[in-house]
């Protein structure tokens, strides 16, 4: 049996449907949303009032805060020492050492400075004081070995089981014992109650913040 030709027309016409023909598109792809978490909204614990030129210290976990001189170096603590404070020695002054510690806890079962451990209450003139209508335990020490000076204070506070303390420490040496020959100006000797009393402007402005 012979195999029917097609004519020229034919093989023509079937090239042209075969062109029109498109092949059937893909499915679209559907871009996949990646579901954000929703941040919890940072918690309003209230304002630190501080005087022009502080700087503002704030501890959200026991909620209280302070201000103190922008010339301190702040740096985190260790522990209970949640932060220090460090103010450089003057050259011109018998200062070796200013730092401000600040601590605090939560849940624990005595609020005290940690300035205070390894000394007995009736050495460190304990007394209740109350500054800015926060009701403070005020402890303090002095003593002087190998010709230096070292005193502290501290002012610590407690609410609602949170337990926050800023401690003053203060370390100097004495003018008197430098070789005049070396030292023909003695540096100044700084007064410490002067001192004292620029450390407590700072625990004038703690308040809790909730």
């Amino acid at each position: 049996m012979m195999a029917r030709r097609l004519s020229l027309a034919s093989v023509l016409c079937l090239l042209a449907a075969a062109c029109t023909l498109t092949p059937n598109p893909p499915p679209a792809t559907q871009a996949v949303k990646t579901p954000v978490p929703e941040l919890p909204p940072t918690p309003d614990i209230g304002d630190v009032s501080a005087p022009q030129g502080w700087s503002t210290y704030r501890n959200q976990e026991l909620a209280f805060g302070f201000a103190y001189p922008a010339s301190g170096l702040l740096a985190p603590g260790e522990g209970e020492i949640l932060a220090t404070i460090s103010y450089p020695p003057d050259p011109a002054s018998n200062v070796l050492e200013e730092t401000v510690l600040v601590s605090g806890l939560a849940g624990g079962e005595t609020c005290a400075s940690p300035l205070a451990q390894g000394w007995e209450p009736g050495e460190l003139s304990p007394e209740t004081v109350e500054v800015n209508g926060v009701s403070f335990l005020r402890l303090t020490h002095s003593g002087v070995a190998a010709g230096t000076s070292a005193m502290w204070v501290s002012y610590t506070a407690h609410r609602d089981q949170r337990c926050a303390s800023l401690g003053y420490v203060l370390r100097t040496f004495d003018p008197a014992n430098l070789d005049p020959t070396r030292f023909p100006t003695p540096p100044a000797a700084v007064d410490w109650k002067q001192k004292v009393q620029g450390f407590e402007a700072m625990v004038a402005t703690f308040t809790w913040l909730d």
